[in-house]
């Protein structure tokens, strides 16, 4: 669990030269018999040391480079060596170094050098403006001897770049980072081991920016290079591991950065052991990843080995007394919090000045941790100073700087100063919409998922404060409203906006590299049939495949979103939703809330937000009973349902709240959430009353904004084809075959063709996947079969054709739909074929892929087709997801096991309403008044539901 008064932020540590020149000069003082302690003999072997070592230093200038690594809130340096020189012997060459650079005879390339091996020991040292004035100092000299091309100038800006992103100034640190890495491809090629550390550098410096995209790029770049001059094994390649990984546990992507980073504690611990401070980092890493991944206990583990092990006043273990502070407050071990953020921030504050970076992260925990526990006297200034350090430093756009703001408006909030912290959360709650404008274009969806993870708690936390404040400020509810239709459904939105970008562009290239990604998921939903074995013996790797897809999807994203700038940018208000109704009509937006304290608590709370022509702003309806309505009502509901029992509960839990909001509209635009996902609106009966089918024309849409692009939809001219696909023929095995799907096949045949339809039709053995797969976005996709989804699974065997080891994460693996020779799959007598796309069971992960751009309306006439699982504020991820993101407009599903007559009726009074009425909403609901006068119960009326118009 993330607690909401913690953040878990990382800052640059610079990975640097080591104190060479010191073990040099002391060496020559042993082989020379000379003693340090006089002017004439420090001279004289500081001579012999600078002539012994040009030849070595301008070899080791080319090989021996500075990596930026990122390490959890820390700074100070590292040494690609492990040397572990003591401050003691760095005071010692510094006074040694004062003396040397005395003598006049020395030149200024020579002082240059020394300038700059001064500023690297400073730096080691944590002294930050002693190491500033050296470096300054260096650069002159060598600018001043016309050495301007030097490796050791281009060192010296590298050295700059890195002293000015610890230091948290990144204007100046940008500069000398970008100088450096121009200077050092120009000087040795884009493949030197040097630009891998600029651009490792530059990776950094981006990541402390909040410039993830670039950040991404340049460290791949770096692990490239890397990788081109065999260094898998060395610690470079150790450091860029560990950088990316910190930038994936940022944005979400917490699996990937745990193999990252364990795969550089080893490389660290085959070079240096496991008591290197080096190593030491990278654990106090994965830690950190434990934690906000709820690995608690292994994360408690490596910090309890760590304790001894670091110095007691350096910023390591500032680091790590700050993280075990987050670790223990998710533990419940309240009582060492306070401690343990007050002594690193005294730390902090010593090493590196109340304003760097790390200061900032270390009181703004302190503040929070003293807001969660009600002390707010004491919170308010402290999380102020972290708002004002990271507003100078990071600027009003970094998250950090915004999440300080959203600190203080919790704080405001719990103090009930209304105004103060409605306005500061709008500030935060902007921004945060201008982070996935930024950040989503060049993801993949799945990234954008995991992305959303680490950004969406925000919006949960601003819907809490919306509820409580309404009260005070109603326009806290319109904000509310704002920011829920600007989020809701926004991957599955965000998924559609790219496919639909690319094939508008009408670029051959992208569309090819769309095609090709298309043919990479087949292949992978092929493999997915075979287990870990049998992938390793056919020597398949398929976490390389997936990469690939994953790869060429964020390719596509990036590239597309050329033609969708400004799209998520794109803010719908409830006032231009208002202004579309009518007076006899709603809109009905439902919101599952997880409710939030001091820090989130299991229960969750429903809003029901509604919106009339003319209103001033929504209407809030609170359900607080959100847990009960997600198990024991649901459950009671869908019992309800199977047992053909009366229901005298679910109407005035899930609506009896809601309708007096409602009083004289009689059509309803309603966006679900939750629990609500999963029944049927018009099978709620008032007890004593009626149906709400018979009080009211539900429309169900995915987001209440689709209600703008619905009523500017023009008529347009109706192709007037379908394609009918059912009755299959399934094989011998378990799976019953479905008689009563070709009589309905056959009925709809025949009310489409007398409409002058053009329809193609697949029964039987023609029925088959491979058939469904090359449907061309008829205006109409009717499929009646079996349907299903596993809603629980073992982690081992095959289900449906499916590894479950693949698809216990994966919901699109879980659903879908029987065709043609499934029988043979679904028993795991058929083998895989890598060679077929047609094993007679399309998964919903299949489905995806499916081209029904145009499609106005597709029916899935079968059991359980609008099941899966239910992300909140996402929808449902199961075949509905499926063949929204093919395509399809309006969608006919069934949310249980539906009967065969029932069905047959349903669908055919339904062809012929909307034949008639040339409105498929209307149809559809005259279809299921048409059962129900011979179907009472809505077991038989109500299984199906239509998404869209």
């Amino acid at each position: 669990m993330k607690l909401g008064w913690i953040t878990l932020l990382c800052l640059s540590l610079p990975f640097t030269l080591n104190a060479q020149l010191l073990k040099d000069l002391q060496k020559a003082a042993v082989d020379t018999g000379k003693k340090l302690n006089t002017k004439e003999n420090r001279d004289k072997v500081a001579t012999i040391v600078i002539k012994d070592m040009e030849k070595a230093r301008a070899e080791f200038d080319s090989t021996d480079f500075d990596y930026a690594i990122l390490v959890s809130d820390n700074s100070g340096l590292f040494d690609l060596k492990e040397k572990g020189e003591s401050a003691a012997r760095f005071t010692s060459v510094v006074g040694l170094g004062s003396s040397y650079l005395k003598n006049d005879e020395l030149s200024d390339a020579e002082k240059a050098r020394f300038h700059r091996e001064m500023g690297e020991v400073w730096y080691a040292n944590g002294k930050f403006k002693m190491a500033e004035a050296k470096f300054t100092a260096a650069k002159g000299a060598y600018e001043k001897a016309g050495l301007r091309e030097d490796i050791g100038y281009i060192k010296t800006l590298s050295d700059q770049g890195l002293l000015y992103n610890t230091m948290g100034r990144f204007t100046q640190a940008e500069g000398a980072t970008a100088e450096a890495l121009d200077m050092r491809v120009a000087r040795f090629g884009a493949d030197n081991l040097s630009v891998a550390a600029s651009k490792n550098n530059y990776g950094v410096l981006k990541y402390n920016l909040a410039r993830y995209n670039e950040a991404e790029k340049d460290l791949e770049a770096a692990e490239a290079v890397i990788n081109a001059n065999n260094l898998q094994a060395a610690m470079q390649h150790a450091i860029v591991l560990n950088n990316q990984a910190m930038l994936f546990q940022t944005i979400g992507r917490l699996e990937e950065a745990e193999k990252k980073l364990k795969e550089a504690v080893a490389i660290a611990e085959k070079i240096q052991g496991t008591r290197s401070k080096n190593n030491l980092r990278f654990l106090a890493n994965l830690a950190l990843l434990y934690q906000q991944m709820g690995k608690y206990t292994e994360a408690e583990t490596i910090y309890t080995g760590m304790e001894k092990r670091l110095g007691k006043n350096n910023p390591d273990y500032a680091a790590m007394l700050n993280n075990q502070a987050a670790l223990y407050m998710v533990m419940g071990k309240e009582d060492n919090v306070e401690d343990l953020l007050k002594r690193s921030a005294a730390i902090y504050r010593s090493k590196l000045t109340e304003e760097s970076p790390a200061y900032a992260r270390a009181v703004s925990d302190q503040g929070n941790f003293y807001r969660y526990r009600g002390r707010y006297s004491e919170a308010g200034p402290l999380l102020e100073k972290a708002l004002s350090v990271r507003e100078t430093t990071l600027g009003k756009s970094h998250p950090l700087y915004v999440q300080s703001q959203e600190d203080l408006a919790i704080l405001y909030w719990k103090q009930k100063v209304w105004d103060k912290a409605f306005t500061m959360y709008r500030e935060a709650m902007d921004k945060s919409l201008d982070f996935v404008s930024k950040y989503f274009p060049p993801m993949s969806e799945a990234e954008k998922t995991k992305y959303w993870d680490v950004l969406s708690p925000r919006f949960q936390r601003f819907y809490n404060f919306a509820v409580e404040a309404s009260p005070e400020n109603p326009q806290v509810v319109a904000a509310l409203f704002d920011y829920r239709i600007a989020t809701k459904a926004l991957l599955l939105n965000s998924t559609n906006k790219v496919k639909q970008t690319i094939f508008a562009s009408k670029d051959p290239v992208l569309i090819g590299d769309y095609v090709t990604w298309l043919d990479q998921k087949e292949t992978l939903a092929r493999l997915y049939a075979y287990s870990k074995d049998e992938l390793k013996l056919q020597k398949i790797n398929l976490d390389s495949l997936e990469r690939a897809a994953n790869a060429m999807e964020r390719s596509l994203s990036q590239r597309s979103a050329d033609f969708s700038s400004g799209y998520t940018a794109q803010k719908i208000t409830f006032g231009q939703l208002a202004g579309q109704l009518t007076d006899a009509e709603a809109v009905v937006e439902i919101v599952r809330v997880q409710k939030f304290d001091q820090k989130f608590a299991a229960d969750a709370r429903y809003l029901a937000l509604i919106l009339t022509r003319g209103a001033a702003s929504p209407t809030l309806v609170v359900l607080e009973n959100g847990q009960q309505l997600d198990t024991r009502y649901a459950k009671f509901y869908r019992n309800a349902i199977q047992t053909h029992n009366a229901d005298d509960y679910s109407y005035d839990q899930f609506w009896a709240r809601i309708e007096p909001a409602l009083t004289g509209k009689k059509l309803l635009y309603v966006s679900l959430d939750g629990a609500y996902n999963q029944l049927n609106l018009n099978t709620l009966k008032k007890p004593g009353g009626d149906y709400v089918v018979n009080r009211y024309d539900v429309v169900v849409l995915g987001n209440s904004k689709d209600l703008i692009a619905l009523k500017a939809r023009k008529p347009r001219a109706n192709k007037k084809n379908a394609t009918l696909l059912g009755f299959p023929d399934y094989g011998a095995g378990d799976i019953a075959p479905l008689p009563g799907t070709k009589v309905e096949i056959d009925n709809v045949n025949k009310v489409l063709k007398a409409s002058a339809y053009q329809v193609t039709q697949y029964m039987q053995k023609t029925a088959t996947e491979k058939n469904l797969k090359a449907v061309k976005a008829p205006t109409l996709l009717h499929v009646a079969t079996h349907g299903y989804f596993l809603q629980d699974v073992e982690q081992t065997g095959n289900a449906f054709g499916v590894q479950l080891e693949n698809a216990g994460n994966n919901p699109l693996l879980r659903s879908g739909l029987l065709l043609a020779g499934a029988s043979g799959t679904a028993s795991g007598t058929r083998m895989p074929d890598l060679e077929s796309n047609d094993n007679g069971v399309l998964t919903a992960y299949e489905a995806m892929n499916l081209n029904l751009d145009g499609t106005g309306l597709v029916v899935l006439s079968a059991c359980e087709t609008g099941l899966g699982d239910v992300k909140a504020g996402e929808g449902v991820y199961g075949l509905q997801r499926a063949f929204l993101v093919a395509g399809a407009e309006a969608l006919i599903m069934s949310l249980w096991k539906v009967d065969d007559a029932a069905t047959q009726m349903l669908m055919s009074n339904f062809y012929t309403q909307w034949i008639k009425l040339g409105n498929k909403q209307k149809a559809f609901k005259q279809a299921q008044l048409q059962l129900m006068t011979k179907y009472k119960d809505p077991y038989y009326w109500g299984a199906f539901v239509m998404m869209g118009m």
